[in-house]
């Protein structure tokens, strides 16, 4: 079974380790890896494997994807989705009395037939 190998994170795990104020030995020991490990992975002489970068990504307490390059993190897609999200909430009338509209009652009360009108 092949692992991945991820190249050109050692700038995002140095201004990482930066910024947990962390020297290369103290992020090695943490991670349980050896101090020329890091140092080349932060020179981006060598690409790190997946447990790897789990296992650095634990020691700076952060998610791994925000080691990556180019990466979307998990809620990079909710905040997108977040402005039409609002809009449709602030189309919805709750009734003050009785159920609520069903999806398909809301949809049509929000199409552009019902703007039109």
């Amino acid at each position: 079974m092949t692992s991945i190998v991820y190249r050109r994170v050692g700038p995002s795990i140095a201004y990482a380790r930066r910024v947990a104020n962390l020297t290369q030995a103290e992020l090695a020991r943490a991670a349980n890896v050896a101090l020329g490990t890091i140092r080349k992975i932060e020179r981006n002489e060598r690409g790190i494997s997946g447990h790897l970068l789990e296992a650095v990504a634990a020691a700076l307490d952060i998610d791994p994807a925000r080691l990556l390059p180019d990466t979307e993190r998990p809620d990079d897609r909710l905040h997108r989705t977040m402005p039409g999200l609002s809009a449709v909430l602030a189309e919805y009338e709750a009734p003050e009395d009785g159920p609520c509209r069903t999806p398909e009652v809301l949809a049509r009360a929000s199409g552009p037939s019902s703007r039109s009108a």
